[in-house]
């Protein structure tokens, strides 16, 4: 299974791609101000793990253009964030998307990242 991974931080990415490699997984990072496009048609991920805040592009406007995009709205995406506590998360997450039209994220991690969260998450979405 694939799994691309879009953050800011380069520790971040960095510990989520050993994780996830030693759990079997094969993963792509990307830089949040890269395109996304080419980088997403060519590596056919199954997963997409999310920041929601960066700093040159915001992981909502990222979200908000995979799930507008008809190729890649089914693809299952994963939020992380710090920012946004799990219990309010859905209801957070919706008022910074600000429209009703697109759909809530398939997932979420909040930050610090506790592997056995992640690796359930993982599980569940891709199964």
């Amino acid at each position: 299974m694939k799994i691309m991974i879009i953050d800011d931080e380069p520790d971040v990415l960095d510990y989520l791609t050993a994780v996830l490699e030693d759990n079997g997984f094969d993963t792509c990072t990307i830089e949040e101000d890269k395109p996304l496009d080419e980088a997403i048609q060519s590596y056919s991920p199954d997963l997409i793990i999310l920041d929601i805040m960066m700093p040159r592009r915001s992981g909502v406007s990222i979200y908000k253009e995979l799930r507008s995009t008809h190729e890649f709205k089914t693809i299952p995406i994963a939020i992380i964030s710090g920012m946004l506590p799990e219990k309010d998360f859905k209801k957070s997450f919706q008022n910074l998307v600000n429209d009703n039209t697109i759909s809530l994220p398939d997932g979420f991690i909040e930050k610090p990242i506790q592997l056995k969260e992640l690796l359930e998450l993982i599980q569940k979405l891709l199964n």
